[in-house]
């Protein structure tokens, strides 16, 4: 019934042509259109049920995949349905040229808009999952440079693909890029190395660093500056570009810390007084579980006195607990000396530096 119907109406219409065509050959063009529409539509929501259904697994992939395929635009699927419709009509020659530049052209924009969806998607993901503010922020930045880069790569194909001459445009781009360079010669130095910092890890949040004279608990890590709070209170404002070039030390790393003293006893101590400053000192530095004895040894003759060098070993890498420890032990040394009847020098010199400058990793 249908072909009998079809037949008889084709006939005249395939009397009437519109710019070389008959309106048959349009009619079929367009319902080709449509079926090729229909189809291109329904396979992409039937993906994006998919990669729904797989994103609610562990893995991230689904989900930054879901993210990008919500960005395919009805225009593009109707450019390749038109396009597959109409090439039986388009003749051989600049026509079909044009067509499939078209098409071309815009599958690049849907490309970038793909990709765009992807890094961002990225971005959200990492963010989300990060609880370091300072590094998403770098990677919030990286994302934006990624998608301008993305955004001109695809950019400049396309106008390649259409016969544009591009070479003139790298050039003019690669002369203000130099221009620019210069100009932001220090700003794009201090981002370069908050990259460096990102990915290498020197020293997170709250770490605790010595960076050349410098010293404190890290508090910031922006896109130009590192930020540190340092024992005394003042904050330290310090370039990307000096850190990655200075010598640094991070003493949150440390297994352990060791601190290492002079105590000075009087030269009227007797001979077993001597020895028994060695035998307390040691019984007491044991005595505390957070400590690890490592010497105790009169290993010298001063005009203040006779020099005892004391070692130990603190397992904490914050620097109050640190403190604590070092404070509990000295207290304890003093009355037991006072109990032993052992003499501290009356011209008393303790040389207890700061963790930063006598600090140092176990091996």
């Amino acid at each position: 019934m249908i072909t009998y119907y079809w037949q008889h109406l084709g006939e005249p219409l395939s009397h009437y042509r519109f710019s070389g065509h008959s309106a048959l050959a349009w009619i079929t063009t367009a319902l080709l259109f449509a079926v090729i529409f229909t189809f291109l539509k329904t396979a992409v929501r039937l993906s994006r049920k998919i990669l729904g259904a797989a994103a609610h697994g562990t893995a991230a992939w689904p989900a930054l995949l879901d993210k990008a395929a919500r960005q395919t635009k009805s225009w593009f699927l109707a450019t390749l349905a038109a396009a597959a419709a109409c090439y039986r009509l388009a003749p051989l020659g600049p026509s079909r040229a044009l067509l499939g530049d078209i098409v071309v052209t815009a599958l690049f924009v849907q490309a970038a808009l793909w990709g765009h969806a992807f890094i961002k998607a990225s971005i959200d993901y990492y963010r989300a999952q990060s609880q370091d503010g300072a590094r998403s922020t770098v990677v919030v930045a990286v994302g934006l440079i990624a998608t301008i880069l993305l955004w001109l790569l695809l950019t400049l194909a396309a106008l390649s693909n259409l016969g544009v001459n591009v070479t003139a445009l790298l050039a003019g781009f690669g002369v203000g890029g130099i221009a620019l360079a210069l100009a932001v010669q220090s700003t794009l130095a201090d981002f370069l190395a908050s990259l460096w910092i990102l990915f290498d890890k020197p020293f997170v949040l709250d770490d605790f660093v010595a960076i050349d004279a410098y010293m404190g608990t890290v508090e910031h890590i922006g896109l130009k500056t590192t930020r540190l709070r340092s024992p005394s209170g003042e904050q330290i404002i310090i370039g990307n570009s000096d850190i990655v070039k200075s010598r640094m030390r991070n003493y949150k790393r440390m297994r352990e810390r060791t601190l290492v003293f002079t105590l000075y006893l009087a030269y009227e101590n007797t001979h077993e007084a001597l020895a028994r400053a060695t035998i307390v000192i040691e019984d007491i530095v044991r005595r505390d579980r957070r400590a690890r004895f490592v010497r105790a040894h009169f290993t010298d003759y001063q005009p203040q006195g006779l020099a005892f060098e004391v070692a130990y070993c603190v397992g904490e890498d914050n620097i109050d607990a640190y403190r604590d420890v070092q404070h509990a032990i000295n207290l304890a040394i003093f009355q037991a000396f006072r109990e032993q009847g052992i003499e501290l020098a009356h011209q008393l010199a303790v040389h207890a530096p700061l963790p930063g400058l006598t600090a140092k990793e176990a091996s």
